[in-house]
């Protein structure tokens, strides 16, 4: 007689996994049809005004499409769960399983399983893609809405930057030769007393160093405060900095893949300045995907605690959960930025605390 009760469960399972997939693909292109509709038309007259092609308006929408994606994946999983075992109460399709013998709750594991490789997909999404497509839809916007240069043509002027134990006093880089123009460099030691001052007329790199043209550099000595100096035509110099580091300046933290928010948050550590709130965007990256785990166990606590529910009632509390779950990660984010609570925990107690809901409801389903 087991092997009937496995079989009735395999089929069963295979079941609430296409009901599953079908209603949460329906609500992501719902979702994302909604999301790019109303972005499309908060922005319609700027496009319009651009004389974009058509060429040009499917390529922003395209470019939208994956933030797009990332913000309505959670709530596609939530309503599919939810309108899938919804839907199979109001047809006493739960009851008829829980009469025939068979635990509704061993039922369930597809939607586990499908909301792991949703899980998977928006930590790729919130990694890599998101953060690419936000940087090709900036440099869209500027060319061809704002009819501004590439960024890449845009040369840096007049500007400060902090380095490994150095100051730099920059007029003007040029990113396309890679040249520093007029610049001015204090160097420090580990004690921060001030060692070098090297000031030139340019600074080209060359592969693994600088190259310093018509400058000047003096020397202090910490320990009699003696001053020297001479000049000079042509110096090489090997410093922690590199072209790509003053590049990155004017890179959104939006635009960043993890890699390079990594390194940008280790630089600012290194130089001395406060990274916490760089921190706390890179944990949330990860912490993120967690989201659609907690809200499919919720979705299911809420569609099986009553053998007959209000399937638009449940949809709305569902839902309204879900909002309060988003403000109170951001909430937690926010205190996490301002220092108030440690990084990590202020990505990781939203998920905490709607998780430990979400198991309480399931816990208490009519088995």
């Amino acid at each position: 007689m087991i092997f009937p009760v496995v079989l009735r469960a395999r089929i069963l399972e295979n079941y609430v996994a296409r009901e599953f997939l079908k209603l949460m693909g329906l609500s992501l292109v719902t979702f994302v049809s909604l999301f790019i509709i109303v972005d499309f038309f908060e922005k319609i007259d700027r496009l319009v005004r651009a004389h974009l092609g058509a060429g040009a308006l499917l390529e922003y929408l395209i470019l939208k499409l994956p933030f797009a994606i990332g913000q309505v994946l959670p709530a596609a999983v939530l309503l599919g769960v939810m309108l899938t075992f919804g839907l199979m109460s109001r047809s006493h399709e739960t009851m008829a399983i829980r009469t025939s013998g068979l635990n509704i709750l061993s039922l369930v594991r597809p939607t586990i399983i499908y909301s792991g490789v949703v899980a998977l997909l928006l930590l790729a999404l919130n990694l890599y893609l998101i953060p690419w497509s936000q940087g090709r839809l900036d440099v869209f916007w500027q060319t061809q809405v704002d009819k501004k240069p590439p960024r890449n043509l845009h040369n840096l002027e007049h500007f400060w930057y902090k380095g490994d134990q150095a100051i730099y006093n920059i007029v003007m880089f040029r990113k396309d030769i890679q040249t520093l123009e007029g610049v001015k460099i204090y160097l420090f030691d580990r004690q921060f007393h001030l060692v070098q001052i090297i000031a030139a007329a340019r600074a080209q790199w060359q592969e693994d160093h600088w190259q310093f043209s018509e400058g000047y550099v003096q020397f202090f000595d910490p320990a009699t405060g003696a001053v020297t100096g001479e000049k000079f035509q042509q110096r090489d110099l090997v410093l922690t900095e590199h072209p790509k580091d003053f590049a990155d300046l004017e890179k959104k933290v939006a635009e960043m893949d993890v890699d390079e928010l990594y390194r940008y948050t280790a630089r600012l550590e290194r130089d001395g300045y406060k990274s916490t709130p760089y921190r706390v965007d890179l944990y949330s990256r990860f912490s993120l995907a967690l989201t659609p785990l907690i809200l499919v166990i919720l979705g299911l606590g809420l569609a099986l605690r009553h053998e007959q529910i209000h399937l638009t009632s449940m949809v709305a509390v569902g839902l309204g959960l879900m909002f309060v779950y988003w403000l109170f990660f951001g909430f937690c984010a926010s205190f996490g930025q301002a220092g108030s609570l440690p990084a990590l925990l202020a990505v990781i107690a939203p998920h905490l605390a709607v998780g430990a809901v979400a198991a309480r409801l399931l816990h208490r389903v009519v088995r």
